[in-house]
């Protein structure tokens, strides 16, 4: 942690919250948590060429971003086709200000913008983010975006975690859920169906995102999705939850490459491959409630938590059972 602090410092102010043995790394630049050190582990990946990012500009410096949504709006050249991917350097990593850091608070404020492809209007947002640790292994997180655009968005969490051994990703559902194949068919050995969660593979071995609709959550408008793996010979946990999730279909905008015609989901993982570059990770996301007009302008607001451990095999996969209410989990 002390080394990460001393390389991002040179590039950007930095927060460094703790509470107990706890410590998480905020980085002004695009507002990211970057970091957790749970018992010497951290369970969000870090771009290994994070100094090279840092110093070109780009995007994908790893841990726990804000997005916003649907992704064939904003991050593509021609959405009507789903080509030319891109991140906007004007969404992520935008022009954020750490505007206060106490010992377990930091609140980072700026303004992020993009333009929608499919009508060419413009959308601009100023954005505030706090993070808060309000457990030794629990950090709370609040979002807020006011936006002058026409359209339809809302805001949007994602997760970058370490491929680790055993990486399994675990949404809790209700039985009969019908998971979406967001990029196409996601082969049976890296998806597993099971009355009361779904468990998808996290290896950096082929590209795949899988999606959960909110009419399979347990609960409408509560989604909880955690990650689990071995990481450093030892196994780590973290886990997102929110009640602030989308209730039924017209409240998610996320559309499916695959059948953009077809269901959406309000939970959401990917796994990186070859394909996709040289980095390998895979990714944790949560989809909120769309932003509701006032007084002229669009509001977001998402408020979710994560929850985290390292340990034992038993010592996490006891932890996520007690968090999620699982009484068993499909491991790969």
């Amino acid at each position: 942690m002390d080394r990460l602090r001393e390389l991002v410092g040179r590039y950007s102010a930095v927060a460094v919250l703790e509470r107990g043995s706890t410590r998480a790394l905020v980085l002004e630049r695009g507002a990211r948590l970057l970091a957790l050190s749970v018992g010497g582990v951290n369970p969000l990946w870090v771009n290994p060429a994070l100094e090279k990012v840092l110093e070109t500009g780009g995007w994908n410096t790893g841990g726990l971003r804000l997005w916003i949504s649907p992704e064939r709006s904003f991050y593509y050249e021609k959405p009507e086709r789903f080509e030319g991917w891109f991140c906007p350097a004007s969404l992520d990593p935008g022009a954020f200000k750490l505007v206060h850091a106490e010992p377990a608070r930091a609140v980072l404020e700026g303004v992020v913008e993009a333009v929608d492809r499919s009508t060419g209007w413009r959308l601009h947002a100023r954005v505030r983010r706090e993070f808060r640790l309000v457990a030794e292994n629990r950090l709370l997180v609040r979002d807020v975006a006011v936006a002058d655009y026409a359209g339809d968005f809302n805001l949007w969490a994602l997760a970058q975690v370490e491929p680790g051994v055993h990486g399994t990703v675990i949404v809790p559902t209700k039985r009969g859920v019908q998971p979406v194949h967001y990029f196409g068919p996601i082969p049976h050995d890296r998806l597993a169906v099971r009355d009361d969660h779904v468990a998808f593979k996290i290896d950096g071995a082929r590209v795949c995102k899988l999606g959960v609709r909110p009419e399979d959550l347990p609960l409408e408008g509560c989604a909880a999705i955690a990650y689990v793996a071995e990481v450093g010979g030892r196994w780590a946990l973290l886990l997102m939850r929110t009640c602030d999730a989308p209730r039924e279909q017209g409240e998610c905008l996320d559309v499916a490459k695959a059948d953009p015609a077809g269901p959406k989901g309000c939970v959401q993982s990917y796994n990186s491959g070859p394909e996709s570059g040289p980095e390998r990770f895979g990714e944790i996301e949560l989809h909120f409630k769309p932003a509701v007009e006032v007084g002229g302008r669009k509001v977001a607001y998402a408020e979710y938590e994560l929850a985290f451990a390292a340990g034992s095999r038993e010592e996490v996969l006891e932890r996520l059972k007690r968090e999620t209410g699982l009484r068993e989990v499909a491991l790969f």
